[in-house]
């Protein structure tokens, strides 16, 4: 009976192991595309390069919701900003929200088109 306890919950602590790095992975994949996405699209607006950061989300079925993504540029700088919650079952049929975000920024080379940040910060100046 010890052998079948001790078994059950390696199988559980295997489960929620592989589950867990699954989302991780995902999660480190979609960062890495982001930062790609900023270092080589110099010559894409913010706009171009938000629609392509949520594509590469939906190629990974991240729960990633357009107004949790922000792209940027400021002087000499373009970031990323993202938030999301997924659901990871670590327990069968016990679900926990697991809370993913990061922020990368990229050297920008040249001068930012006008009003390039998208979505626009409202009660900024330039988004007059």
């Amino acid at each position: 009976m010890k052998t079948v306890l001790k078994l059950v919950i390696a199988v559980a602590l295997l489960n929620a192991a592989v589950r867990g790095a699954g989302s991780a992975w995902n999660y480190y994949q979609l960062k890495d595309a982001a930062q790609r996405a900023l270092l080589f699209g110099s010559k894409s607006t913010s706009q171009q390069l938000h629609i392509q950061i949520m594509e590469t989300a939906g190629e990974l079925q991240i729960p990633l919701k357009p107004e949790d993504l922000s792209v940027r540029w400021r002087p000499g700088r373009r970031t990323a900003q993202a938030s999301y919650t997924q659901e990871i079952e670590f327990l069968p049929n016990y679900p926990y929200p697991v809370l993913f975000s990061f922020n990368v920024e990229s050297v920008a080379v040249g001068t930012p088109p006008d009003n390039d940040d998208y979505p626009p910060v409202y009660g900024d100046s330039r988004s007059r």
